[in-house]
């Protein structure tokens, strides 16, 4: 079987015009996979003849150390196709997962409102050293704050855009990123963004000493280690609930899988839902009910949606 894997712009007119450069070269039962993190496989086949060869194949950043690789299934790839990529992925060396065709795929729809919380409980003035602080000490690899650094101010901004207009007011981004995202402050990429980095980036980061303007509340100084843990790990797991309500990976054993190796989530908790299911469902609904109703959460646009308990969580844990 012939592949040819795309890594172009993540433009939708630069992908058409590229697939159908591919289709026209390529023999009609040549695997065509994009590398794309966020734009609809389905969209980008429209065009394509033979559309059931059309698939996704989204390697995580640092390709060399992340062991993930995100195969989707557009809404005409073939069963043999999925196989073929997700063989090919262990030959490479990765762990396949197989996921559906929806905004943010798996992974980067759940970082999206995680990230999106530690932002916001920044801005609401909540200390960003504790921030990270809490988040290594839960075990992850690195702390929101500093992730968001990683992955560029800019590309989170154009990420959390692309998950608000799919999945509406629940994902409505905090602002506090596009304040701070400047040309000159763009995080990793530029040397600054939450925090500083020195010349050549030897030694460790810095928190940026101005870092308190971009803060423009107070709401979050006064919540526990606990509420602000539970802030943030709580918005991912209601989306990873409604992940698996609408068959977006078809396990929970899966979705801890691409948590564990997409994202870095500590892996002695055994992933996302395993998490879940040691604290307790009904403990982690009732969490999620308790933030649902505070003042400063149903005051801001998608607040109150963001966190009142999914479906799943009442359902039979057996």
């Amino acid at each position: 079987t012939q592949i040819v894997i795309e890594a172009v712009a993540e433009r939708m007119d630069v992908k058409h015009k590229v697939f159908a450069q591919l289709a026209a070269q390529a023999p009609a039962e040549c695997i065509l996979a994009t590398n794309t993190s966020s734009l609809s496989v389905s969209e980008i086949a429209r065009a394509v003849p033979h559309p059931e060869r059309v698939v996704g194949m989204h390697f995580f950043n640092p390709v060399k150390k992340m062991p993930l690789v995100e195969v989707v299934k557009g809404e005409h790839t073939s069963d043999a196709t999925v196989t073929a990529v997700a063989a090919l992925a262990v030959r490479l060396g990765k762990t396949p997962v197989i996921v559906q065709d929806v905004a943010g795929f798996l992974v980067n729809r759940l970082l999206g409102p995680y990230l999106d919380e530690a932002v916001r409980l920044f801005a609401d003035g909540a200390d960003p050293a504790r921030i990270d602080r809490l988040m290594l000490d839960f075990g992850m690899p690195m702390g929101p704050l500093r992730l968001l650094d990683e992955v560029g101010l800019d590309i989170a901004s154009h990420a959390s855009a692309a998950l608000h207009a799919a999945y509406g007011a629940r994902m409505t981004p905090c602002a506090a990123v596009q304040a701070l995202s400047t040309p000159e402050r763009l995080g990793v990429k530029t040397g600054r963004g939450f925090y500083v980095r020195t010349p050549r980036g030897k030694g460790k980061p810095s928190l940026a000493p101005d870092l308190a303007r971009f803060q423009t509340g107070s709401a979050a100084r006064g919540l526990s280690d606990q509420d602000l843990r539970d802030r943030m790990l709580l918005s991912m797991a209601n989306e990873a609930a409604r992940c698996l309500e609408q068959g977006v990976v078809s396990s929970a054993q899966v979705l801890d899988l691409a948590t564990v190796f997409g994202m870095g989530f500590a892996p002695f908790h055994g992933g996302l839902m395993r998490w879940i299911e040691a604290e307790g469902r009904a403990e982690i609904a009732a969490r999620l009910q308790r933030i649902a109703v505070a003042p400063d959460v149903v005051a801001r646009p998608g607040g109150a949606e963001k966190f009142t308990p999914a479906a799943w969580f009442r359902r039979d844990a057996r």
